[in-house]
């Protein structure tokens, strides 16, 4: 794929957590080359800076989920998407505080073990880091297991089994697969079939939806084509079609929709801009609303990339 040279000097000129991956994904250089601008991560730029707010006893902002954006799930969930490097000490310790604390009935995630109802996006998304960072523990398995399955029939997820549950299976269902993929890419024992199969009826769930457009190529909800960035536990079609080409997924016909909405949204630029901001205290913003977005016109081309690249 073909990028304007000022698109790509503009990419490059920013932080280290935004150029290891141009080079990784848009330029295609060889790993010593790009990894050699990963290694920086931890001490220059934005992932240095969240590293330095980690309490002495492994958290950030003293909690483990609530206060959100600020806790230790999505810190580490942000260092994950900015690219720290697995076997970070700091991001291990973290992940060891949120499963030594918030594993319930060696199968899920419940940060208060007197919840009665189940919240299994935040499983998956304690799933996903503890096994992006390279954390090694037994109970993981158990956690991949028990998600595959809580799959519904349809193929999706929900939250839980409260009312008004299945108002989240998008957002839900997007979390539980990328949790699964990072289980099956950093999973170093045989995993069951389940598990797989349970993959590929969660895809083919947003397929069938063609990532929820309608039959005139709307979203479904507004927000989904406001792409935001960090997403959190939000679902947009940037993300979801992000999710396809982390998967490495088949060219399938039905993403040809999604595909075209994105390429509504480039600017004569050759940029895309960034949506509205997710409500909710950060430790610092990276970017601004409404102006043009490195971190998504990185996302938007390496999807094009791949898209192209068949």
């Amino acid at each position: 794929m073909v990028i304007e040279p000022s698109v790509l000097a503009w990419l490059l000129d920013s932080d280290p957590a935004i150029r290891w991956q141009v080079l990784k994904d848009l330029q295609h250089a060889p790993p010593p080359v790009y990894d050699a601008e990963r290694a920086r991560l931890a001490e220059q730029g934005w992932c240095a800076r969240l590293l330095r707010f980690q309490d002495d006893d492994g958290l950030w902002n003293r909690r483990l989920y609530n206060g959100k954006w600020l806790s230790t799930t999505y810190t580490l969930y942000l260092l994950k998407l900015l690219g720290l490097p697995p076997g970070n000490p700091q991001a291990l310790l973290g992940c060891a505080e949120l499963l030594e604390q918030g594993l319930f009935l060696e199968r899920e995630i419940r940060f208060s073990h007197q919840m009665e109802i189940a919240d299994l996006g935040v499983t998956a998304l304690v799933l996903s880091l503890c096994c992006y960072f390279g954390m090694c523990d037994s109970a993981l398995p158990h956690v991949a297991r028990f998600l595959a399955g809580q799959q519904q029939a349809a193929g999706c997820w929900y939250p839980n089994d409260a009312g008004g549950a299945s108002d989240y299976a998008f957002e839900t269902t997007l979390l539980v697969l990328e949790a699964l993929l990072q289980f099956t890419a950093q999973c170093t024992i045989e995993y069951d079939q389940e598990i797989t199969m349970a993959i590929a009826q969660g895809q083919e769930f947003l397929l069938r939806s063609r990532l929820f457009l309608d039959k005139d190529d709307h979203p479904l909800k507004p927000a989904w084509v406001s792409f935001s960035f960090p997403a959190y536990w939000f679902y947009d079609v940037l993300t979801a079609l992000e999710y396809f080409r982390a998967f490495q997924a088949n060219r399938d016909p039905r993403l040809q929709p999604a595909i075209d909405l994105l390429l509504k949204h480039r600017s004569e630029a050759g940029a895309w801009l960034l949506g509205s901001r997710h409500h909710g205290k950060t430790y610092f913003d990276m970017e601004t609303s409404g102006e043009p977005s490195r971190w998504n016109t990185l996302r938007a081309l390496r999807v094009l990339d791949w898209w192209q690249r068949g």
